[in-house]
């Protein structure tokens, strides 16, 4: 970044090498590839306890035979 220093008459802008771009988003990707993480693994989860249609059974069967007398 540069800085100019006020009240010193110069119009010369310092150079401050004290942040390189790298440091200063790292935590920022970190934070979001964890949270994409999350995320991720919450969906799969949903999707995983999602009842199948094929997978439900009937819980008694209805007796469709029929009774002469």
């Amino acid at each position: 970044m540069d800085d100019k220093k006020i009240g010193t008459g110069k119009a010369e802008a310092t150079r401050n090498s004290d942040h390189n771009l790298i440091e200063v988003m790292k935590p920022f990707v970190s934070f979001g590839v964890k949270a994409l993480t999350l995320l991720g693994s919450v969906l799969i989860h949903i999707v995983k306890n999602i009842p199948r249609p094929h997978d439900h059974k009937p819980a008694h069967k209805k007796n469709d035979n029929v009774i002469k007398m």
